[in-house]
């Protein structure tokens, strides 16, 4: 009888220990207001994590057009955030544009900032957004859209393993070291036309069911997509590789758009599979006409 009583205690323990914790959203802005690192593993957080909550704000008015009365209102957040296996219920608001009031919310992150195994049901906003120490976002799932368009970083930046279930809209944003988007999935538009890469980027074993759009992009470095696979159009036109690209074991099953893209070496293209339409108009490698090159040094 005394097993069974410590085999159910054993158990009921263990179940005890898997029970994820849920916690209130504002609890975490109060924790930042009060300039507290927020730390949290193996959490759910319920409603929306709303940084416009945040107290050490400034107000900023567009003085460039004199008929312009919208105002920017800046949350500075100043304490560093760690997330591990949390779910959020709610959105994430770090950036909101109220049209009536003519105003634009925007979070400003000034410390480390960590999301790892998370799971976010709602919107992820930080549009405009200003991330000036490590910004880490490895193994997350975001059910609906994760907007991190015209954000600027500065540090590495990891979202490897990720799961986009809505579009991830990347439009604009600035990537100044390596960024690491390696065996991620795409499941709607990944937008990141104008983006700029001045680090290594890697997109090895992507998968893209979406729109992947990469017109426009500035690549300075070394960017690789080996074995990724591009379900729908990939477009890269008028996107330029100074320093070389791999699209080894690539599958473009769809449109593969590269008009007036411009290659440099190293350029791998090893059992690359174009299995739907193509476009290599103006295309160059190395100064030379695209298809010709390739000819001639297979």
């Amino acid at each position: 009888m005394k097993n069974v009583l410590f085999t159910l205690v054993l158990i009921a323990l263990s179940f005890i220990g898997f029970t994820q914790v849920s916690v209130d959203a504002n609890e975490i802005i109060s924790k930042i207001n009060k300039g507290e690192a927020a730390r949290y593993e193996n959490v759910t957080i319920n409603g929306d994590l709303d940084f416009r909550l945040i107290e050490d704000k400034e107000i900023e008015k567009n003085l460039e057009v004199i008929f312009n009365k919208q105002v920017t209102i800046k949350y500075h957040v100043n304490a560093p955030l760690d997330f591990s296996n949390c779910v959020f219920t709610g959105k994430i608001i770090g950036y909101y544009s109220d049209d009536v009031k003519k105003e634009l919310h925007i979070a400003m992150f000034h410390e480390n900032v960590r999301f790892s195994k998370c799971t976010f049901n709602k919107e992820f906003l930080v549009k405009y957004s200003e991330f000036d120490k490590l910004a880490s976002f490895p193994e997350n799932k975001f059910e609906e859209l994760a907007l991190f368009k015209y954000v600027e970083f500065s540090s590495e930046i990891d979202f490897s393993k990720s799961i986009f279930e809505e579009d991830a809209n990347f439009k604009y944003t600035e990537f100044p070291m390596l960024v690491d988007f390696s065996n991620s999935k795409f499941y709607e538009e990944a937008n990141f036309k104008y983006s700029e890469f001045d680090g290594e980027a890697k997109f090895s074993a992507c998968e893209f069911r979406g729109l992947a759009n990469f017109k426009y992009t500035e690549i300075d470095e070394y960017i690789d997509f080996s074995n990724t696979k591009f379900q729908s159009d990939a477009i890269f036109k008028y996107v330029k590789f100074p320093e070389g690209v791999s699209f080894e074991n690539v599958l473009f099953d769809d449109f593969a758009d590269f008009k007036y893209a411009k290659f440099y070496n190293p350029v791998n293209l090893d059992n690359t599979s174009f299995d739907g339409e193509t476009s290599f108009k103006y295309t160059e490698i190395e100064g030379k006409e695209f298809i010709t090159y390739i000819l001639k040094n297979r």
